[in-house]
């Protein structure tokens, strides 16, 4: 081996700026209905929204039942109509809006 190690020269690595979207988070929000049980609506939302505590789950449910609807949860958009979506397949009426 010759005693000329050629060294390789490391560039600074380059800062990469995220995109960050302004858009405002998305609300679901879950209607009261006369149709389904009370114990569907929270098996409902704890089925479609994940993690969701079975308490949570009920106040949602009373919340909506008593005042007429009830924000379920808060995510940006496309997350926010899947929730809708998914909430509407099993029978309940949702809408999204913004925050």
């Amino acid at each position: 081996m010759s005693g000329n190690i050629a060294m390789a020269e490391t560039k600074p690595e380059e800062k990469t700026r995220r995109r960050t979207t302004q858009e405002p988070p998305y609300k679901v929000i879950l209607y009261n209905d006369d149709y389904n049980s009370m114990e569907h609506v929270v098996s409902v939302l704890r089925k479609v929204i994940p993690r969701m505590p079975e308490q949570r789950a009920i106040t949602i449910m009373l919340e909506a039942h008593t005042r007429g609807k009830a924000v379920v949860t808060k995510c940006h958009k496309e997350l926010a109509e899947l929730y809708r979506e998914s909430l509407e397949n099993e029978g309940l009426t949702a809408t999204i809006e913004p925050d």
